[in-house]
């Protein structure tokens, strides 16, 4: 086993939201998905799936 000084970790935290809805839910697996404000409002996107940011919607972290 390698002794490494320090490790780096990355994380896709802008999809988690969505990820966890999916393992709840697998039947919303590959459509477009947005975990955000309730739509009557104007709000912030949390969360997008993979499939929404193809359709060019991103999270505000991004």
């Amino acid at each position: 086993m390698t002794d490494w000084p320090r490790a780096i970790l990355h994380l896709d935290m802008d999809a988690f939201f969505v990820n966890v809805h999916i393992l709840d839910h697998p039947e919303d697996g590959g459509i477009p998905l947005v975990v955000g404000g309730r739509p009557e409002f104007r709000g912030v996107v949390a969360s997008a799936s993979y499939e929404a940011r193809q359709l060019g919607i991103r999270s505000a972290n991004v």
